[in-house]
C-alpha cells in the first residue's frame, strides 16, 4: 500500500491515519510506502519540517526509512496535480492500493492530491479525512464514485447481494454468463466487486 499525505504544520491527523485499523488492510508493514506531499522549499517553514520529522520518526521503524518518500511539489496550478499524479504512479506498490490521508496540509496540495487521485487507472484508492475536533473520520473508496452509471451493473450487484449465481443473474437479465463475467471484470476496475 502507498500512503500519501500532504504535510502542514501539525502531524496529529496524519499519525492518527497511519495508526488506524482498517477492514481488509492489515496495517502498515515493510512492503508499504509513505509519501509526504510537500510544497517546494518546505524547509523554510520550521513547523512543516518538525511535523514531517515527527511523522518519519514514528513511521520509519514500521515501513523502513527507505520507504518514506518526500515529494516536493511546485506550487503552480495544474503542475501541482501532474506532479502529484506522477509521484503516485512512480511509487505504487504491487498491491496497487493508495490510501490518501487528507486531513492536513496546504489547501492547494489537498485539492491537487484529490484531483491526481481521480486520474489514476486500475488503482484502489481510499480517501480518509479526520474531523477537526478529532471526534471521528470519514473513509471512502473512490472507485464507486467514478464508475459509469449502468442499469446492468445495478442488476448484477443486486443479484450478487441476494446470493444468486452468475448463471441465475444472466438468465434474469437475459444475457449469457460470459457477458456477466465480462461485466464483472469491468466492475472490478472500480472496486465494485472483488476478483476471486
Amino acid at each position: 500500500m502507498l500512503v500519501i499525505f500532504p504535510v502542514g504544520f501539525d502531524e496529529k491527523f496524519i499519525v492518527r491515519a497511519l495508526m488506524r485499523k482498517r477492514e481488509g488492510i492489515d496495517g502498515l508493514g515493510h512492503r508499504d510506502r509513505l509519501m509526504a506531499i510537500l510544497p517546494q522549499n518546505y524547509e523554510r517553514e520550521r513547523k512543516t519540517v518538525n511535523a514531517l520529522e515527527a511523522i518519519e520518526s514514528i513511521a520509519s521503524p514500521i515501513v523502513g526509512k527507505e520507504n518514506i518518500i518526500r515529494l516536493e511539489i511546485p506550487m503552480k496550478s495544474e503542475e501541482i496535480v501532474l506532479a502529484i499524479k506522477k509521484g503516485i504512479e512512480e511509487n505504487l506498490t504491487s498491491d496497487r492500493i493508495v490510501l490518501a490521508a487528507l486531513s492536513g496540509g496546504m489547501r492547494p496540495l489537498l485539492v491537487g492530491t484529490l484531483l491526481a487521485l481521480l486520474g489514476l487507472k486500475d488503482v484502489r484508492v481510499i480517501v480518509e479525512s479526520d474531523f477537526e475536533n478529532l471526534a471521528g473520520h470519514i473513509s471512502l473508496e473512490l472507485g464507486p464514485f467514478l464508475a459509469p452509471k449502468s442499469r446492468r451493473w445495478e442488476l448484477i450487484l443486486c443479484g450478487l447481494h441476494e446470493g444468486k449465481s452468475v448463471r441465475t443473474i444472466a438468465e434474469e437479465i437475459g444475457v449469457s454468463p460470459a457477458t456477466i463475467s465480462n461485466e464483472l471484470k469491468k466492475m472490478s476496475q472500480y472496486n465494485l466487486v472483488e476478483n476471486e
